[in-house]
């Protein structure tokens, strides 16, 4: 007979093998000890989470949002007005990221916004030096770039359709090339020639300076002997000085160039003799009659460039607070009328001590609004690094005036 089946319940034990049991006083102090310990962290993880909360939900949203780098994500660089951690609304360079460069769909044709950068007087020579130039304008944060097509020699920069200066042309590039290079970098192009200090173009223009009937010699005059550098000037007298750099103007604004900046607009430093016997035909002693010898050059100037492009006049800081200031290019300063409407840059180069550098600026500041009027006035700053760069655009600022980059 098989044996009868016993219903066996199994009891399972809670024992863990791995914990020893715990007494009911210890476990109630277990219980109270958690409690504190979770009110604690609670406290403190408000204190440490929230602030790191609000910085990733604040501190990129703000920024995505307006389009506009914090202050305190400016960098103190080239051009970069910052004070009591504001920006200057005159600052010539909003930030060095990639991500501050315009596109150059979005950029207005004849809006200058203060960040305007001049490259070097031989960046146009060839689309290499061009690119290369154009990178250290993009690592400034620059928006408008000017771009030296004639200098002072006479020199062309670009493939000019003037056949009589066929032999002065350096460049390589057509005028509308350039000013396409720049403007697919992302910048508003500008373009600066030099007026009238030319020493290769005058006689083939037939637009130099010549002896007076009662001048001992004949043919063009030079501003010194041969012997001694003398050279051609182009004489603002002549019609043919506005006809040419109309002439070019037109090219320029044809190209796409929405600045054109004048610089050199000024007459050689005449000898006595030249006045009394040389060029003795010429009214060089009527300074209201030279004055509009010069503003005539510039009016043809800017009666091309009409509503295509802005007509900027560059002078020399020194010549501007001259006593005297015939010969430089601030003689144009006689016109008070004409200057109240004229978009000028003064070029600021450094001189005397650095330390002196913040009240130098201060004080030219001064003189230059003086006499400058009502005029529309940008300053491009040569010559300065470290503090003293720092010193002289905060001076500048403080006096409401636009700073350059070069």
């Amino acid at each position: 007979m098989a044996p009868k089946k016993t219903n066996i319940k199994i009891k399972h034990s809670k024992f863990n093998l791995y914990n020893k049991k715990k007494s009911k006083a210890r476990q109630a102090l277990t219980v109270i000890l958690t409690i504190a310990a979770a009110c604690v962290l609670g406290v403190v993880g408000y204190g440490i989470g929230k602030p790191v909360l609000d910085y990733f939900r604040n501190g990129y949203t703000s920024d995505s949002s307006s389009g506009q780098p914090n202050s305190s994500d400016i960098s103190g660089s080239v051009g970069t007005d910052v004070s009591d951690g504001q920006v200057g609304s005159e600052s010539v360079v909003e930030s060095a990221s990639e991500s501050s460069q315009p596109d150059s769909s979005d950029i207005p044709s004849q809006v200058f916004d203060g960040s305007m950068y001049f490259l070097p007087d031989n960046a146009a020579a060839s689309s290499a030096s061009l690119n290369s130039a154009l990178a250290a304008a993009k690592s400034a944060g620059a928006t408008t770039v000017v771009v030296t097509l004639k200098d002072q020699t006479g020199n062309f920069y670009y493939k000019s359709g003037i056949k009589e200066i066929e032999g002065s042309i350096k460049g390589t590039l057509t005028a509308a090339q350039i000013s396409d290079i720049v403007t697919k970098a992302g910048f508003v192009p500008a373009a600066r020639i030099s007026t009238l200090m030319d020493s290769l173009n005058p006689a083939v223009i037939d637009a130099s300076y010549e002896h007076s009937p009662t001048s001992p010699y004949s043919g063009c005059w030079l501003d010194n002997r041969q012997d001694r550098g003398g050279k051609l000037w182009i004489s603002p007298f002549k019609n043919n000085a506005a006809t040419f750099l109309k002439k070019i103007t037109s090219e320029l604004t044809a190209a796409g160039f929405t600045h054109v900046i004048c610089a050199n607009t000024r007459f050689p430093a005449f000898f006595s003799s030249d006045m009394t016997v040389y060029l003795s035909d010429l009214p060089l002693s009527d300074n209201t009659k030279r004055s509009a010898a010069l503003w005539s050059v510039l009016d043809a100037i800017d009666a091309v460039a009409g509503d295509k492009a802005q007509t900027w006049i560059e002078m020399d800081s020194a010549g501007l607070i001259a006593e005297s200031k015939l010969g430089t290019d601030a003689e144009i300063c006689s016109n008070k009328a004409k200057l109240a409407e004229a978009k000028i840059i003064i070029s600021y180069a450094a001189s005397g001590n650095a330390a002196d550098a913040y009240k130098n600026a201060k004080d030219f500041a001064v003189k230059a609004k003086t006499e400058l009027g009502g005029a529309e006035v940008a300053v491009l700053i040569k010559g300065f690094s470290g503090s003293a760069l720092s010193d002289v655009q905060r001076a500048f600022r403080e006096a409401e005036l636009t700073v350059l980059v070069q």
